[in-house]
């Protein structure tokens, strides 16, 4: 297959840019909503592996105009989400750090809630086993052998 013309191949090259920026924006977003944790991010990173590669294929077969995918689109698709990330990520995430707190406050505050009535009911238990009911049979169906 003959490749595509050098002024084709840079707007190809622009478009998958801007599919990494959207990418990254994607993977920031989740990053903020799901919160941050070694298992969260591993599947956040596959996802956007994931989603990376059908962009790149996706963008190949439609609008490319080579028609299949190159290795210089994959490289602005990574060019694309590399940049969300040092030049939009840091100022995205000062800016949500006052809503992430208090979420953090508010989700606290209901689990010393939920702690303190799971307490109370393991409290009630421990003052059943305490004083237990006696369970003895009455005397007129106690058989003997």
């Amino acid at each position: 297959m003959a490749a595509a013309p050098p002024a084709a191949a840079a707007g190809d090259l622009l478009y998958c840019l801007g599919l990494g920026l959207a990418l990254g924006a994607v993977r920031d977003v989740c990053g903020l909503v799901l919160g941050r944790g070694r298992l969260r991010d591993f599947f956040c990173d596959v996802a956007a592996f994931a989603c990376a590669a059908v962009l790149v294929c996706g963008f190949a077969a439609g609008a490319s105009a080579s028609g299949v995918p190159r290795w210089y689109m994959a490289l602005g698709l990574l060019a694309g989400a590399l940049a969300w990330r040092q030049a939009v990520s840091g100022a995205l995430h000062r800016a949500t750090r006052p809503l992430r707190r208090a979420a953090n406050r508010l989700r606290a505050a209901a689990a010393r809630r939920f702690a303190a009535r799971r307490g109370k009911k393991a409290e009630k238990k421990t003052k059943r086993e305490r004083n237990p009911k006696k369970m003895l049979q009455k005397d007129r169906r106690v058989l003997y052998n």
